[in-house]
């Protein structure tokens, strides 16, 4: 996997956070916010989510990577565990994907029922 991509998408993503934080901001001052209405504000809040997910996402690799890097640096990487995981850091990646992905299809249904994207 490709950490400059990973790093590219989540640098990207929280900068859409803090710049549609600071719009959000800019206008809710101005009050305009308000037009917004209720689909509009469940719309918002759906965006974040996403882009909540995606950094999520992309961070477990980037993490990984840096993991592996640090343990081989101070002299770990003989120990059979470490060897393991940079052997097979693709199937590592995807298991904690799907960690996550089991986790979201529990908790968003639980969200819908109770009223978080109303």
């Amino acid at each position: 996997m490709n950490i400059k991509i990973c790093l590219i998408i989540l640098t990207s993503a929280f900068g859409l956070l803090i710049v549609g934080a600071i719009i959000g901001n800019i206008l809710e001052s101005n009050g305009t916010l308000e037009t917004l209405g209720p689909k509009g504000i469940t719309a918002v809040k759906l965006t974040y989510f996403i882009l909540f997910c995606v950094m999520g996402f992309t961070l477990v690799p980037i993490a990984l990577r840096y993991f592996i890097t640090m343990q081989l640096k101070i002299g770990n990487g003989e120990f059979i565990l470490i060897k393991w995981i940079q052997a097979h850091e693709q199937a590592v990646i995807c298991g904690f994907w799907s960690l996550f992905f089991i986790g979201l299809c529990i908790a968003v249904p639980a969200a819908i029922k109770n009223g978080f994207f109303k």
